[in-house]
C-alpha cells in the first residue's frame, strides 16, 4: 500500500475578529464541491455544501447544525473558533481482496477546526473534501483514561423538503432480534415522516436540482454507536438519532462512551449529477482505517452452496454432503452449514468436514452472535459472545479447516454490539477464518480494515420468499433500489440464484434471478437454491453460475434508476460479466457497448414464459448490444471464450 501523500495549502478561510459568525470554507481539490462552516450569535454551529455542474455552485446540502452534548460539557452552543489547521491535500492508494474495484486511489482536501466552548472544553471537526462528496467527524482532544458519555447529537443534512428520495425505515430489533435494516426501500418525499416510528436508516439518496445526494456514515470502531436517522425530519432535515433502548441487549447503554482522545465515525455527502458516480464511489472506503491484517493471501473470495433456504428440517450429515457435492460438481470454493449443526440426527459436524475435505470444499459454519436472548436462546449462543469462550471456538475451527463462519442476530446498533463486531473479526483473523455478518447493522468500510469480512446483510434477500407474504409482489421493484442504494455502502450477502419455490411463489423470471449474482456484489456468493433446481437449468446457465467470480477488478454502471432498472458491467481480469434488471412490472429494452475486447458473448436473456430462458450467442459489429428485460426480468451477458 502506498503512503498517504499530504501537500499543504494556504489555509482556505474567513472569520471575523469577534468570537461570532465565524465561517470557513474548505474547497475539494479541483473546486467543485465546497463545505461552508459557520457560527451564528449564539456560538451554534452549521455547515452546509455546495456543488453543481460546472462552475456553476448550488447549495446541495443546507444549513446544517453540527455540534455534540457530553454529559460533562455542551458543545451545542456557546462555541468559538480557535483553531483552524492548514488545509492538507492528502491522497492514498491501496488494493481491496474484494468488492467493486480492486484497486483505489483518492485524494482529498482535509482541514481540522478547533472550537472552544464556555467552560473551555474543546471539539474539534475534521472535514475531508474531495470532487466526489464531503466528509466530517468530530474529535475530542485530551488524555484521559476517564469514560467521557455523549448525551446527543445534533448532527443533521438539511436537504430541503419535497425531494425525490428514497431511503429504508429504521426499525427496532423486533420480533427476530434483527436491527433495522431489512425493511422496504421506498420511493417517499424528503420531509416525510418515517413510517417507523424510531426513524430511517442509512443510506439516504436524494435528487436535488439535478444532483445525485447519498448519505451515509463509515469509519465506525467500537468507541461508539451505529446511528440513524430520527423519525421527525420536518422541512427535509434530518438529525442523526442513537439506538433504541428497547433494541435486544437492553442491558446495553444507548449513549456511547470512550476515553479521550476520542474519534467519533465519518458521516459523508456524496453528490454527483450522474448516478453512476454514486454507485461506483468507493468513499466508504476511502474512510476506513487502512487493513489491520499484514497478510492477505489466505482471504479468498468465491462461491458457496447453501442448503438452509430449500430445506424442509433441521441439518443433516446427509443433506449438507449433498451440498457439498453440489459446490465440487459447480466449481465454488465453499458450502455453507447454518444453524442447527451442533446436532444432528444422522452423524456429527466431524463426519461432513471429512466430506467436505475429500471434496476439496471449504466449510463455512453458522453462529448467533449471542445478541438475540430470549426463551430459545441455548448455551451455544453465546460462544462468540463471550472473550473466552470466541477465542476457543476459533481455535477449534482453525484445528478442523473451517474456512469462514457466519455470524447472525446482532440484535442492535448499541455500543456494545460495535464492539462485539470488531472483536469477532479481530479473533477471526487471527485464526485465518473468512466472516459473513448476518442479521447486522450497514456496512461502514469494515472490508478495508478487516478484509476477512467479505459480505454482510443488511437487505431483503431471498430468505423473504420464506417468511414476506407480500415479499414476491415487491422484489424486482426492492432489488432495482436496493442494488443503488445498500450496493453502495458494501458487499450484500442477499443469497441469489433462486429458481424453485419457497413458501411464497417467485414473480421474478429466472432471468432476473441470474443477474442478481452480478448486480448484488458480495465476496461469497452463497447460492441459496437445491443442487435439483440448478441442474435443471439450461447448460449456459449452469456454466454461467460456474464461471461468476465473487470479487471484481472493476464494476461501470451501465444505466439504472431507483424503482426501474438496474444494468452494470463487472470485470475480473480480463473477462467481463454484464446483468441488467428490470423493476417494473413491464417490459424495457436497454442499449450498451460491450466493454472492453468482449467481441463474443453468451446472453441468458427471459424467455416467452418466466421460467423459460433466451439464449443467444452475441457478437454485434459495432460492439453495441439490445436486450429486452421481460416484466420483473432481467439478463446476464457472461463471456463465450
Amino acid at each position: 500500500m502506498k503512503p498517504v501523500r499530504l501537500l499543504f495549502l494556504l489555509p482556505a478561510f474567513t472569520f471575523a475578529c469577534n468570537s461570532i459568525n465565524q465561517s470557513v470554507e474548505i474547497p475539494s481539490p479541483s473546486e467543485n464541491l465546497e463545505v461552508e462552516i459557520k457560527t451564528n450569535e449564539n456560538g451554534e454551529l452549521f455547515y452546509s455544501v455546495l456543488g453543481g455542474i460546472g462552475t456553476a455552485h448550488q447549495v446541495v446540502i443546507e444549513s446544517s447544525r453540527l455540534g455534540l452534548m457530553r454529559e460533562d460539557t455542551d458543545f451545542t452552543e456557546g462555541l468559538e473558533l480557535t483553531g483552524i489547521s492548514e488545509v492538507k491535500n492528502i491522497s492514498d492508494a491501496y488494493t481491496m481482496r474484494s468488492g467493486k474495484f480492486s484497486d483505489l486511489a483518492y485524494e482529498a482536501n482535509e482541514q481540522t477546526l478547533t472550537f472552544t466552548n464556555t467552560t473551555g472544553h474543546e471539539l474539534q471537526i475534521v472535514f475531508r473534501v474531495f470532487d466526489e462528496g464531503v466528509a466530517f467527524r468530530y474529535v475530542m482532544p485530551g488524555e484521559s483514561t476517564d469514560l467521557f458519555r455523549i448525551k446527543k447529537e445534533l448532527t443533521s443534512f438539511n436537504v430541503g423538503p419535497g425531494l425525490e428520495s428514497w431511503m429504508s425505515p429504521y426499525q427496532s430489533a423486533k420480533p427476530w432480534g434483527n436491527p433495522g435494516y431489512e425493511a422496504d426501500y421506498m420511493p417517499v418525499k424528503s420531509g416525510a415522516p418515517s413510517t417507523e416510528e424510531v426513524g430511517w436508516s442509512f443510506p439516504l439518496l436524494f435528487q436535488k436540482a439535478g444532483q445525485w445526494l447519498y448519505i451515509s456514515e463509515a469509519g465506525l470502531d467500537a468507541s461508539y454507536c451505529g446511528t440513524h436517522l430520527a423519525h421527525d425530519c420536518k422541512g427535509g432535515i434530518y438529525t442523526i438519532a442513537f439506538p433504541e433502548p428497547d433494541e435486544r441487549y437492553g442491558d446495553g447503554e444507548v449513549m456511547p462512551a470512550s476515553a479521550l482522545p476520542w474519534e467519533l465515525p465519518w458521516r459523508f455527502v456524496l453528490v454527483s449529477d450522474s448516478i453512476a458516480d454514486i454507485v461506483e464511489s468507493s468513499m466508504v472506503y476511502h474512510l476506513a482505517q487502512p487493513s489491520m491484517i499484514e497478510e492477505t493471501s489466505w482471504i479468498l473470495p468465491g462461491r458457496a452452496s447453501w442448503e438452509w433456504w430449500s430445506s424442509k428440517g433441521g441439518r443433516t450429515v446427509k443433506r449438507l454432503n449433498h451440498y457439498i457435492d453440489l459446490a465440487a460438481e459447480m466449481g465454488w470454493e465453499y458450502s455453507l452449514v447454518d444453524a442447527g449443526w451442533e446436532n444432528m440426527p444422522d452423524g456429527t459436524i466431524e463426519d461432513v468436514i471429512a466430506y467436505a475435505e475429500q471434496k476439496d470444499v471449504g466449510l463455512l459454519l453458522w453462529y448467533s452472535s449471542g445478541g438475540r436472548r430470549d426463551s430459545t436462546s441455548t448455551s451455544e449462543d453465546f460462544v462468540l459472545f463471550n472473550d473466552d469462550t470466541r477465542k476457543k471456538e476459533m481455535a477449534r475451527l482453525e484445528k478442523w479447516g473451517i474456512k469462514g463462519i457466519k455470524v447472525d442476530f446482532f440484535a442492535t446498533d448499541k455500543q456494545i454490539a460495535i464492539d462485539l463486531y470488531e472483536k469477532i473479526l479481530g479473533d477471526a483473523a487471527d485464526h485465518h477464518l473468512l466472516v459473513n455478518f448476518h442479521g447486522c447493522t450497514l456496512p461502514r468500510g469494515w472490508t478495508r480494515t478487516w478484509p476477512n469480512l467479505l459480505t454482510m446483510e443488511a437487505v431483503r434477500g431471498a430468505e423473504c420468499y420464506r417468511f414476506s407474504e407480500p415479499y414476491p409482489d415487491i422484489a424486482a421493484f426492492y432489488n432495482s433500489i436496493a442494488t443503488i442504494l445498500r450496493g453502495t455502502a458494501g458487499p450484500t450477502d442477499f443469497t441469489p440464484a433462486t429458481f424453485s419455490d419457497n413458501r411464497y411463489p417467485h414473480i421474478t423470471t429466472f432471468g432476473h434471478e441470474l443477474a442478481l449474482t452480478v448486480v448484488y456484489e458480495s465476496g461469497i456468493i452463497h447460492m441459496a437454491d437445491n443442487p435439483e433446481s440448478y441442474f435443471s437449468l439450461p447448460g449456459e446457465a449452469v456454466d454461467f453460475l460456474k464461471k461468476v467470480p465473487a470479487a471484481w477488478d472493476e464494476s461501470r454502471l451501465i444505466e439504472a434508476t431507483p424503482g426501474d432498472k438496474f444494468v452494470v458491467a463487472r470485470r475480473n481480469g480480463d473477462q467481463w460479466f454484464i446483468a441488467g434488471i428490470n423493476g417494473k412490472n413491464e417490459a424495457q429494452e436497454v442499449s450498451f457497448k460491450l466493454p472492453g475486447q468482449m467481441n463474443r458473448a453468451i446472453l441468458l436473456a427471459d424467455g416467452d414464459t418466466p421460467r423459460e430462458l433466451k439464449i443467444e450467442n452475441m457478437q454485434g459489429d459495432d460492439g453495441t448490444i439490445t436486450v429486452t428485460m421481460k416484466p420483473n426480468g432481467g439478463f446476464v451477458l457472461y463471456p463465450s471464450e
